[in-house]
Formats: structure tokens, C-alpha cells, sequence
């Protein structure tokens, strides 16, 4: 019956295309057409593929917060659990001289664990996700002080950085699997109906239980996904500078969930893209890439960033409000 019940709801909960939904795509458009004609050196292929090989790490992150938000979860947690990868990663081959590959997948897998165990507290107690996963940020932010402190200053053996640089036709394979990663998951949460339920817990959560499906081990499951990928990012960025560092993940929460809100995700559920999530990521580091360009001060780049998501929670609440209406 569950199964067949969650054909039913499921269905039609795809969004459908809109082009007020994909309003990210002109501002993306927009911000890049105006960088191309003031700064000579940006709409090169070196700067454009230098801008998406950051872009890639940082999207990692958003893809597991994406799911969550599109249920009505928020998970603030991503920020310290993408450095959490690296001073991990550092834990198992400074500490264990544990090989590249062995010392990644443990890493992902302990992270998982973490982000399962936030998602157990949230589902079994119906604890609001925004405030565990501050407790849960606040903690992990302490063990990644003292893991890089007892390494603080040695580099990664050239084993563990290489790999974060492999081209693929000229192309780095991040980029590549993000764009796989973005496209795959916007063609499931569109057909496959097992995904298609994401979009129905976040309308109504309670229906879904009783109607037989199982929200709370799909929450969990999310959870997991997205500290596992958050660590992953954070893994891929630590490599990149060769060590371990603790401003790695620094506030990168509210640059994903900026980027989420801007792309047309909500914040009370419901809503979400992938493939525009990974468009609101790029549209984020661009405009913070541009800015530094400009010589822009680092604390106004902040306030400008800050506007930008009260903003977009405005817009969402507005749109909310009107939908609301409507029904």
C-alpha cells in the first residue's frame, strides 16, 4: 500500500517548468554579461573553468541541503562539515598514514554518520532541524580546532592533492560530475517517484505518515547525504591547498542557502532544484569573484550577501503567502 499510495501522492508534485521559476538563469546571465564587458580577462575559458572548479566543491555541499530544504528541513551544519572533511582527511593520513583513497572514504563515511545521527534526533523527537544542526555545527567546528591544531603546518603528501586536478579533455573531473550529479537528480526528482515524494513531505509532512510513507528514515537518509557530501567538498578543497586549514567551510552555510533561496527553493518546503541550486552556487561565487575583482571590501561583500538572502526569504514568504491565499 505505501508504495502505491506514494505513487499517488507524488504524483503531479513535480514542479512544472515556469519562467519565473528560473529566474537564477537571468541572473546569472546578467551578472556574467556585465563582468565580460568591464574586466577584459573574465569571459576567458582558463578564468570561466577556474571559477567552476571552485564552484564544484562548494556545490557538493548544496546538493544534500537541496533535498533537505525541498522537504522543509534546513541543515546548517554544511559549513562545518565541509571542513570537517579536510581535518579528517589530515586525522587519517597524519595520524594513521592511512593511504589517499582509504582516508576519504572513511572520512565520508564518518561524516555520514554524523549527519544520520542529526537526522535520527530530528525525525524520532520532531526536533526543529534549523536548531540541531546549529548545535551540531557549533560542536564539529570544535573537533576540526583540535584535529588541524595537532598537524597545523604539515602538507598532504603529493598523493593526496593530485587527484583534485585530473583534467578529463582539458576539463576538471569536477566539473564534470557536478554537472553529471545535477542533471541525473533533477531527471529522478522529476520522474522517478521516489523522489518525487521529497516534494510532498515538504508540503505536508504529517499526510505523508499517515499515508504510509516513510518521511522519517527519507530524513534521515537526506541528513546523512548531506553531511557525507559536504565532507566530500570539504575534502576536495583541502587537497587543493595541500593542507588542512580551519577557515575551510567558513560561513559557506549562508552561501548555500543563499544560493538555494535565489534559485526558487523555499525555505517551508516544497520547492527545490537541483540543477538551479548548482546555478544559484555559481551565481553566488561569481558575484563574490567579481567583487574581489572590483577590490570590494571582504566585510561589504558580506553585507551585500546578507541583503541578497533577506531578500530572496522575503520574496519566498511573499510567495507563500499568495499561494496560501489561493487555496
Amino acid at each position: 500500500m505505501g508504495e502505491d499510495t506514494g505513487r499517488q501522492l507524488a504524483a503531479g508534485r513535480a514542479e512544472k517548468f515556469s519562467f519565473a521559476s528560473w529566474t537564477i538563469v537571468y541572473l546569472l546571465a546578467a551578472l556574467f554579461i556585465f563582468l565580460a564587458l568591464t574586466r577584459n580577462a573574465f569571459f576567458t575559458f582558463s578564468n570561466i573553468h577556474s571559477i567552476l572548479h571552485s564552484v564544484s566543491f562548494n556545490f557538493y555541499a548544496a546538493i544534500g541541503f537541496t533535498l533537505l530544504i525541498i522537504m522543509g528541513e534546513l541543515d546548517l551544519s554544511v559549513g562545518s562539515m565541509f571542513g570537517f572533511g579536510g581535518a579528517m582527511m589530515g586525522f587519517f593520513i597524519f595520524m594513521y598514514k592511512l593511504p589517499a583513497p582509504t582516508a576519504i572514504a572513511l572520512t565520508i563515511a564518518a561524516s555520514a554518520l554524523v549527519g544520520l545521527a542529526s537526522g535520527f534526533l530530528i525525525a524520532r523527537f520532531r526536533l526543529n532541524s534549523m536548531m540541531v544542526t546549529i548545535g551540531v555545527m557549533m560542536a564539529i567546528k570544535g573537533v576540526n580546532w583540535i584535529l588541524v591544531n595537532r598537524f597545523s603546518g604539515r602538507q598532504f603528501p603529493a598523493s593526496a592533492r593530485r587527484f583534485v586536478s585530473v583534467d578529463v579533455l582539458g576539463i576538471k573531473w569536477t566539473i564534470i560530475l557536478m554537472i553529471a550529479i545535477a542533471l541525473a537528480l533533477e531527471i529522478l526528482l522529476a520522474k522517478s517517484r521516489h523522489l518525487k515524494q521529497l516534494y510532498y513531505i515538504g508540503h505536508n509532512f504529517d499526510t505523508t505518515i499517515l499515508y504510509g510513507l516513510n518521511a522519517n528514515a527519507v530524513k534521515c537518509a537526506c541528513f546523512a547525504i548531506s553531511a557525507a557530501m559536504s565532507a566530500f567538498g570539504g575534502v576536495l578543497m583541502t587537497a587543493r591547498l595541500a593542507h588542512p586549514n580551519v577557515t575551510v567551510g567558513s560561513n559557506l552555510e549562508i552561501s548555500i542557502i543563499t544560493a538555494a533561496v535565489i534559485s526558487g527553493a523555499s525555505i517551508f518546503g516544497g520547492r527545490g532544484s537541483i540543477l538551479r541550486t548548482m546555478l544559484g552556487v555559481t551565481f553566488v561565487f561569481t558575484l563574490q569573484n567579481g567583487m574581489t575583482s572590483y577590490n570590494i571590501n571582504t566585510y561589504v561583500q558580506q553585507i551585500i550577501l546578507g541583503v541578497i538572502l533577506i531578500l530572496a526569504i522575503y520574496l519566498d514568504i511573499r510567495a507563500n503567502s499568495a499561494a496560501g491565499e489561493r487555496r
